[in-house]
């Protein structure tokens, strides 16, 4: 049985570097290490006999369950670093020069830990009470569901890779691949490109590079399309559908993947014949409520070295034997907002990240964090129209009656004075 990965390393499939993840953990939300390292909030400290590190207890995460809860573009302030005249950064004036930078879009997921026993696929937030709830880098946490996912899925996959193989090869059908192991509640997406023999299967998508941003294959031959328009280059990388919405793949227009492209992956689907993507419409990443606790004792790693940083750069270590890679790595890397955990099961929460939270829940198309903005409620504002409305009439009703009567009163008087 293959064990979990690190928060120091990934698992081998996402082929991502210790160097690499040891700067998402350091850094934590994006490569701006300043905003990274406000974020992660300060660690559970639990000074060993020796006082050489802090040693930090994670092992409650095991009893909840993940629930992705949103993606969200922000617009942030990017500073770049100066370069000498040999191209060398200048790491010593790169921080101070606030005219030498640009703004970015950075892409977070929301998520929440909520109870195994109390985490609900159709809530839309999982769990209404002894929550965490948490803000990550799209990158980093994608890399770690991909791993997961891939692992959970690789049994499957080898096992009707020869039938799928078989039916699809001479197929000219470009959802054979995916069609085929969706009728074996697979996700072909989730499966590896070659097989534990080292055989490629090409119809198989490699979705640890597309959420890399990749060059795209438009699937052209020809540098102009047959109306005379220039066939670019496009990157394939995963981007969220609306504040607060799934995330999916889309075509970007630079390798950074920052300008949305107009063309679609269905535009060259359909025109030239360009390999079919799966997720452009559909989520990557699940909804549903997902366990955190570790399948086994081989997959749990007891001597995983599972890491991060604080905000003073101190390096905090965790104790996760029973955590699965997925909980471990998104939770490390991860703004942390803990308030609403029962003080029973953690009794040191973490609540750093609780403002930038909830500026990040109020977050416009224009990707600007507003923080003193008053949160509008669609429900509330129908509710408030209603009964605004509603007293209105009722106002309206009680000047009728008071007319009535008072007329009433008129005609009563006149009646009366005839009669005398």
């Amino acid at each position: 049985m293959k064990s979990i990965i690190a928060a120091t390393t990934l698992a081998t499939a996402a082929a991502v570097s210790q160097q690499g993840l040891e700067a998402v953990q350091r850094d934590g939300l994006s490569s701006d290490s300043t905003m990274g390292r406000q974020l992660l909030s300060q660690a559970r400290r639990v000074e060993d006999g020796n006082n050489q590190y802090n040693q930090n207890d994670m092992s409650w995460v095991g009893g909840f369950s993940i629930k992705f809860t949103g993606c969200h573009t922000v617009t942030q302030w990017i500073n770049e670093q100066n370069n000498d005249n040999d191209g060398n950064a200048d790491a010593n004036n790169a921080a101070y020069d606030p005219t030498n930078g640009k703004i970015e879009s950075v892409q977070l997921v929301r998520f929440r830990l909520c109870p195994r026993d109390s985490c609900f696929d159709h809530f839309n937030v999982g769990c209404s009470k002894h929550y965490g709830e948490y803000v990550v880098g799209l990158d980093s946490f994608l890399q770690a569901y991909v791993a997961y996912e891939k692992e959970a899925s690789e049994t499957g996959c080898e096992a009707y890779r020869q039938t799928c193989y078989n039916k699809c090869d001479q197929s000219n059908k470009p959802m054979c691949w995916y069609n085929c192991y969706k009728g074996y509640g697979i996700n072909s997406a989730m499966c590896n490109n070659y097989d534990e023999n080292g055989q490629y299967y090409e119809g198989l998508m490699d979705m640890e590079q597309a959420i890399q941003c990749s060059a795209y294959d438009t699937g052209a031959d020809a540098q102009v399309d047959e109306y005379g328009n220039e066939v670019v280059q496009h990157y394939l990388g995963p981007m969220c559908s609306g504040q607060g919405g799934t995330v999916t793949l889309g075509l970007f227009d630079d390798d950074g993947c920052q300008v949305k492209s107009d063309k679609t992956v269905a535009y060259y689907q359909k025109n030239y014949g360009a390999k079919y993507i799966p997720h452009t419409s559909e989520s990557i990443i699940s909804t549903n409520c997902l366990s955190c606790l570790a399948a086994d004792e081989d997959a749990a790693n007891g001597n995983a070295d599972y890491y991060n940083y604080d905000a003073d750069g101190n390096k905090n270590y965790y104790e996760a034997n029973n955590v699965n890679s997925l909980c471990a790595t998104a939770y490390l890397a991860s703004g942390k907002c803990e308030k609403e955990l029962d003080s029973s099961e953690v009794m040191y929460p973490e609540e750093g990240a609780c403002t930038y939270l909830e500026g990040v829940k109020r977050l416009k198309e224009d990707g600007i964090i507003r923080g003193n903005e008053t949160v509008t409620s669609k429900p509330a504002s129908i509710a408030i129209a209603f009964f605004t409305g509603a007293a209105c009439l009722l106002a309206g009703y009680v000047g009728y009656l008071k007319h009535k009567i008072q007329k009433s009163r008129v005609n009563l008087a006149g009646v009366t004075t005839s009669l005398a």
